[in-house]
């Protein structure tokens, strides 16, 4: 690593946005680059951390949840319950529905998440399991098509505060082609009492991470845009076995839930019912759902 290196790196730092806007200065890490997915997916799959996963007791407990839910909705005739569960990863939710009886689609961009996803059903031995690799914020319509009737959409995770409002409102319009009237969408969804308003930075020296292999200086900054209603955090990793700083942002959208209600319904779910978290293990990490109606 030459002394030019790190003046340019910390040059870009200096002259970065201050403070960084949501959705202009940087959109979504990129979960669909194959190295990147391969970090993540070691977090996805670490049962001692709810941090972008969860522990197979609290997946069971929002499995049963969710069964005892569609207990109470008419049964499709001539054929099983069908589920269509966006953002699937790797199959932390598809494959313990499917096994509860249920048919499931899942859909996801990140390809090593997708290809363990499919391992888990193969070795399931599970043929009520579909995994698609598609982006979520550009479904194309023959897709949608080729899902046949979905009875219930989920979302899990609070991933759906990850997209600009106008970009959840059209993935959720696409998909709702696919639910007949009164199927449900199900949403767990970060609460705006739950954003931070503050702006704040921090800086540790990592190990490995999901942005790197290998020790590095791991920069992050945190502004929250009461006009977008919405957050940014910037991660700056800079990495002196390759020499390089990389720049990766993650946002998220706020609403209350009122206005929750109100952009489902713009994407034809209405009678949204909002519940508590399942389990309550821990606000920062699992959050309440919304439950709403395809309307026709």
């Amino acid at each position: 690593m030459t002394d030019a290196w790190i003046r340019d790196a910390l040059r870009r730092i200096a002259d970065r946005p201050r403070p960084p806007r949501p959705w202009r200065d940087g959109r979504q890490i990129p979960w669909n680059d194959p190295e990147f997915s391969r970090r993540v997916l070691s977090v996805h799959l670490d049962p001692s951390t709810h941090m972008a996963s969860r522990t197979p007791d609290v997946i069971a407990e929002h499995v049963t949840w969710l069964r005892e839910l569609l207990s109470a909705e008419p049964p499709p005739v001539g054929r099983p319950r069908h589920v269509l569960d966006l953002g699937c990863g790797p199959g932390l939710y598809a494959v313990p529905l499917a096994q509860a009886g249920l048919r499931v689609t899942g859909i996801d961009f990140s390809p090593a998440a997708v290809a363990h996803a499919r391992r888990l059903a193969a070795d399931a031995g599970l043929d009520s399991v579909a995994i698609l690799e598609a982006d979520l914020t550009s479904l194309a319509s023959d897709l949608i098509d080729r899902l046949g009737p979905v009875d219930v959409v989920t979302f899990w995770f609070g991933e759906f505060s990850s997209f600009p409002p106008e970009v959840a409102r059209a993935m959720v319009s696409a998909v709702a082609a696919a639910v007949p009237a009164d199927g449900l969408l199900v949403i767990e969804y970060q609460p705006w009492d739950l954003f931070p308003r503050e702006n704040s930075t921090s800086w540790s020296v990592a190990e490995d991470s999901v942005f790197a292999t290998g020790p590095h200086l791991w920069l992050q900054e945190f502004a929250w845009d009461e006009e977008a209603r919405a957050e940014i955090t910037v991660h700056w990793i800079l990495d002196p076995a390759s020499g390089r700083l990389d720049r990766y942002a993650q946002c998220h959208q706020a609403y209350t839930d009122r206005e929750l209600a109100e952009l489902l319904a713009a994407a034809g779910f209405d009678r949204a019912r909002f519940f508590p978290p399942i389990t309550g293990v821990d606000e920062r990490f699992e959050f309440p759902m919304v439950v709403a109606r395809r309307r026709l």
